[in-house]
């Protein structure tokens, strides 16, 4: 059996033959790494190599794709660039992975380096204050020679070690450089300790770079720290400071008001109060009209025929799971049947979908649904190395912390198995991001059935008219749409003339509206 630590180790070996096929060169090449920091504490992490033709041709077959084990990289959750020949005859690969927390950069960090940490020891820390945003990513870069890139099963897999290749190319442990460079949004923070070598960016932002050989002796400490500065508190502090001014002068006002003379006070009491005397024959319209309004309480269900409230914003939204969330939409087809397949179960496909289905009802538990399938080993080992295959879907972390800010709730209503979506959330660290969870699991019934839909506007106690489901299948969206909730089918490559007349979100780029699609 592949546990998930075995998956971790293949990953990690994938990454290593990328990234080392420079070595095979065994030229004055470099390792590129680049972490892009966004203004939301989340990022990206880039990495590149260039191969000569001599080494090209030995780990490329720029036909086929063969050579490389870029599948494996592709499983990981890393985003792949095909390999391009570029104007100086060089073959470059390049490979990228999104990070939503400080954690989750690290773990990417740790899958290019081998045995030992390459890049050591990285915290990135966002303070957010009154009007201003401060970053700071520490560190080291530890060379390590050889045994940072190299293990017993990498030098299986290339048929001996990464050093032999070097000294048949005549090369040393000298001309293999790393660099790394980090880019921070705001303007640098000259309070903080940096290291490092400023660089130009093109777009606004803080960029250093760090480059070590792998025969260095000492490692290479990493600082760099910047701030963004928000001018609408500011502004709202001084109009706060105006008020407050103008509010005191009406103070001062009511104050010399009182200490007027107290005969002309009486006075004018006096005339007010004839003046506000009742006539005799009883009280007045408007009398009547300021009793005070007496509002009854409303029922919770009332809820369900409430108005909207004519805004187009949605006050929820309300993700799928897998195929919205998670990247996978045919997670039983393309990632379950083959991993239970590759843990030697015999079942049919139908046996392993029903089982499945009863699983995401709550009718079964992991250990269960394993079971009854045919797989043996540890339930949970078998849990993680399944869901190590699961990664987030491009960009959904800044969309999130997008929507948190804008003080939208976000909301996931998925069919899944609860300890499952909650191992899923705990590893890609959703927990302060998505807050209520509706799963099928937990609520006995899937979409798109009513109940769900009905537990989803009860939990988040707002109308259906002002949640926005988003979802990969059209037949859920129907259903919610059904129940009048606001639909938005997420579909990056999807028709609008198979749209159902349902709203098409493509991406998660926050800067890119969903498309809106007439009603036929």
């Amino acid at each position: 059996m592949r546990a998930a630590s075995d998956f971790l180790n293949q990953v990690r070996r994938a990454v290593m033959l990328v990234v080392f096929g420079l070595v095979v060169a065994a030229c004055d090449g470099t390792v590129d790494v680049l972490i892009d920091v966004e203004a939301d504490g989340s990022g990206a992490v880039f990495i590149e190599v260039g191969l000569d033709d001599e080494a090209a041709s030995q780990l490329l077959d720029l036909e086929s794709g063969a050579g490389l084990p870029l599948i494996d990289l592709n499983e990981a959750g890393w985003i792949i660039d095909p390999p391009a020949i570029g104007d100086d005859g060089r073959t470059t690969i390049g490979a990228s992975k999104e990070f939503g927390t400080s954690k989750q950069l690290r773990d990417i960090l740790d899958e290019i380096s081998g045995s030992e940490d390459m890049v050591r020891n990285i915290e990135l820390v966002r303070t957010k204050t009154f009007a201003r945003v401060d970053y700071e990513l520490t560190g080291e870069l530890v060379p390590q020679g050889f045994d940072s890139f190299g293990d017993e099963a990498l030098t299986a897999a290339l048929g001996r070690s990464i050093e032999s290749f070097v000294v048949d190319g005549g090369g040393t442990l000298g001309d293999i450089q790393v660099s790394l460079e980090v880019v921070l949004p705001g303007t640098a923070n000259e309070d903080a300790i940096l290291t490092g070598t400023p660089i130009e960016v093109d777009d606004d932002g803080v960029a250093r770079r760090w480059s070590i050989s792998l025969d260095d002796a000492e490692a290479t400490s990493i600082a760099t720290a910047s701030s963004t500065r928000n001018v609408a508190p500011l502004v709202w502090r001084g109009v706060a400071v105006v008020a407050g001014v103008l509010a005191g002068l009406i103070l001062l006002g009511h104050l010399l008001r009182l200490l007027r003379p107290t005969g002309r006070r009486r006075k004018k009491k006096t005339n007010d109060a004839a003046r506000s005397r009742p006539s005799a024959k009883g009280p007045t319209k408007d009398a009547d009209a300021a009793k005070p309004l007496v509002v009854e309480p409303v029922e919770e269900d009332a809820l369900s025929g409430a108005e909207e409230d004519g805004s187009n914003e949605p006050a929820v939204v309300a993700l799928d799971g897998m195929g919205v969330l998670y990247r996978e939409g045919q997670d039983i087809s393309e990632i379950l049947l083959p991993f239970v397949r590759e843990m030697g179960s015999e079942v049919t496909s139908d046996e392993v979908v029903s089982r499945a289905r009863a699983l995401s009802l709550g009718r079964l538990t992991p250990a269960d649904f394993w079971r009854a399938i045919g797989v043996e080993g540890d339930p949970d080992e078998l849990d993680e190395a399944y869901l190590s295959r699961i990664q987030l879907a491009p960009g959904v972390v800044a969309f999130l912390r997008d929507l948190r800010e804008r003080g939208v709730q976000v909301a996931c209503i998925t069919n899944d198995n609860t300890v499952w979506a909650n191992k899923l959330r705990a590893r890609h660290s959703l927990e302060g991001l998505i807050d209520p969870w509706v799963i099928s699991g937990a609520v006995g019934v899937r979409k798109p059935d009513w109940p769900i839909f009905e537990v989803l506007r009860r939990v988040t106690r707002q109308a259906p008219s002002t949640i926005l489901v988003v979802d990969d299948n059209l037949d859920n969206l129907d259903a919610a749409r059904e129940f009048g909730y606001q639909t938005a089918w997420f579909a990056p490559e999807g028709d609008p003339a198979g749209s159902r007349s349902h709203a098409i979100l493509r991406s998660f780029n926050v800067n890119v509206p969903a498309e809106s699609v007439a009603s036929e």
